[in-house]
């Protein structure tokens, strides 16, 4: 529920509550009374005594006298200064009594928000504890001072001007009650201007909030450009509310200079008139003395800390009072949309590389099933490689040493190439390459016959990755796994959510996923089992099988290895490779290719990353590889 606004009036709840604590707190604010009663002695003697000092002591030729009247003004001054110290012992008694009374009210509201509705609890809420409670009590601390310093000033100076002469008292009441007017009447709609202000704040935080949240879905689904549009109006409306407030604040320069200037340029404008009809110079000099030193200051930071601290303090505690009948600011911003069906407005950036999920807790997954169905038929062999490297270059920095140093590789349509090395070594980087998500420094890399760039603009119809981190939609599973294929047939679907264990995500086929709610496996299934639906002609796997147990490996591999596309896999466990499958070592600035018997025979590092590993897979063969050796440092070299 959202409060009522009135835009041009104060909120109407302040001045109830406002009156019920201060009844409560009789004891401190008398204190406080008290005190300032010897600020008004004091500004009273400011004046009075140079009047004396000068009129009855030095033009008269008294210097005694004139000197005693100096001294009363230094021991007002000291009495001034120990006032002071009692007036903000007794503010602390006010202030923070306040404070605590606030915090009751918002701790009492939200606990009871919490338990009664069925709605999420409000995490607004606790900025409201924080920070608007300590806004309250600043903002209330600066007020109380600033107007009690006001009054009581005031007090002091108009009682000297009139002990001096009530003939001053025109000349500076009359632009001080006209400044004054013109002050409360900005009151009210600077206030609503200050709410404005606030809510058009509060609406852009809480919408760039849910887009910071939505980021994932945003990015991947290419709806930046609806969410900017949705953000454009919110914009507009803090920028218009922002230009209102400045507007009211020059109002407000106007009747400071009314109340606080005015007064000193009609005195000198009347000092002749004063002077000849009987006025002194000590009493023309006191009335001056009474404007620059006393009501000008006063002036000055009561309508300063009214139309800031005193505005501000109107709206935080108009929200804090609201809390226990739930008027507590603007209403709800929605979440940023997306696109009604994700997986048609997927750009085709997202398809080569997905932003990395949410970080969850890890859970026991479950079961793979072993058995996939029947691969289906193998398409007819296109004419040109699958992907070719030529003399490719890459490093991280125009000075860092190259993770792959001019790499030559040909990979044939249908082959299953598993790439192996040590952390660093380049693999995830040979994938990103591929996919077109990194450049090369230089050399040329094709798919199919497509630049890799250019292949980017294909879609899935050039390739599909599986990142590391797999990227899953806060919607249901089937738009989970079919929104690179959307027009994938039923059967088939149901077929890999048996294939990779997923039927436990989908007993309700509306439900939407909790990415966050989701342990690893559960993400990383789901992302094979995307990736297995698509019919691309390139499959790249970045650790397919990391997070899943040995079960779930084995299925994995059994599921791919019957899939008609050519599979690239980079993988840290080592899997079994199938006999004649070839596979590419990055070792640093000479890689090794060939079969896994080869490259036990040939090379040291191979043997140590394949230790322990049974017998090879009997899935069998994909490979098309040639045994044609290869030539030339930094080429793959076939083994």
């Amino acid at each position: 529920m959202t409060r009522p606004r009135d835009t041009d009036g104060a909120p109407s709840p302040l001045l109830r509550p406002a009156l019920t604590f201060a009844r409560r707190r009789k004891g401190p604010l008398g204190a406080l009374a008290a005190w300032s009663l010897l600020e008004s002695v004091r500004t009273f003697l400011t004046g009075y005594a140079v009047a004396r000092a000068l009129d009855d002591g030095f033009l008269s030729g008294d210097v005694r006298t004139g000197l005693l009247w100096l001294l009363a003004l230094v021991a007002a001054a000291l009495a001034g200064g120990f006032a002071d110290a009692g007036v903000f012992r007794a503010l602390g008694g006010v202030i923070e009594p306040l404070r605590d009374s606030l915090v009751r009210r918002v701790v009492r509201a939200t606990l009871t928000r919490a338990v009664t509705s069925p709605t999420p609890a409000d995490t607004a809420r606790v900025s409201r504890l924080t920070a608007q409670t300590e806004i309250a009590r600043d903002a209330a601390g600066g007020v109380l001072l600033t107007v009690r310093s006001f009054l009581f000033t005031s007090i002091g100076a108009l009682t000297g001007l009139a002990a001096l002469s009530p003939r001053l008292l025109p000349f500076v009441l009359i632009p001080l009650v006209a400044g004054l007017t013109l002050f409360a009447a900005t009151l009210r709609p600077m206030a609503a201007r200050q709410r404005d202000l606030l809510d058009a704040d509060e609406h852009l935080a809480a919408f760039a909030g849910e887009t910071d949240r939505a980021a994932r879905d945003i990015s991947a689904t290419g709806a930046a450009p609806l969410v900017a549009a949705e953000a454009a109006p919110l914009i507009t409306a803090e920028a218009t509310a922002a230009f209102a407030l400045a507007r009211w604040s020059a109002v407000r320069v106007t009747a400071l200079g009314l109340a606080a200037h005015l007064p000193v340029a009609t005195l000198l404008l009347a000092t002749p008139t004063l002077l000849s009809s009987g006025l002194t110079p000590g009493e023309l000099l006191a009335a001056l003395t009474y404007v620059t030193t006393a009501l000008l200051p006063a002036v000055n930071a009561l309508l300063t800390a009214l139309g800031t601290a005193g505005s501000r303090l109107a709206v935080v505690l108009h929200r804090l009072l609201g809390e226990e009948t739930g008027e507590t600011g603007p209403p709800g911003v929605p979440a940023p949309s997306l696109p009604e069906a994700v997986h048609t407005a997927i750009p085709s950036a997202v398809h080569a590389a997905m932003p990395t999920a949410r970080h969850t807790a890890m859970a026991t997954p479950t079961q793979l099933h072993a058995k996939p169905s029947p691969p289906a038929p193998r398409p007819t062999r296109p004419p040109l490689p699958a992907a070719t490297l030529h003399d490719v270059t890459f490093a991280y920095g125009p000075d860092a040493a190259p993770v792959l140093d001019h790499l030559d590789l040909t990979v044939e349509p249908g082959e299953h190439l598993l790439v192996v090395g040590p952390s660093g070594a380049g693999k995830s980087t040979l994938l990103a390459l591929l996919a077109g998500t990194a450049h090369p420094r230089h050399g040329q890399i094709h798919l199919r016959g497509h630049t890799a760039r250019h292949a980017r603009t294909l879609g899935t119809a050039a390739r599909v990755l599986v990142p590391q981190e797999p990227y899953v939609f806060e919607a249901p599973l089937r738009d989970n796994l079919t929104y690179l294929t959307p027009n994938a047939p039923a059967a088939r679907i149901t077929e890999a959510i048996d294939t990779f264990a997923l039927a436990s995500l989908a007993s309700d086929s509306a439900r939407p996923l909790r990415p966050d709610h989701l342990t690893p496996s559960e993400r990383r299934r789901i992302a094979l089992a995307r990736a297995w639906l698509t019919p691309t002609p390139l499959l790249l796997l970045d650790e397919p099988t990391a997070h899943l147990d040995a079960g779930a490996r084995a299925a994995t591999e059994l599921a791919f290895a019957s899939h008609p596309a050519t599979v690239i896999t980079v993988s840290h466990h080592f899997p079994a490779p199938e006999p004649g499958q070839r596979v590419l070592l990055l070792d640093g600035a000479t890689p090794y290719l060939g079969t896994h018997a080869a490259l036990l025979r040939e090379s040291a590092l191979y043997r140590e990353l394949a230790a322990g590993l049974g017998q090879p897979s009997a899935v069998g063969s994909r490979s098309t590889a040639s045994t044609s050796s290869w030539a030339g440092g930094g080429h793959a070299q076939e083994r």
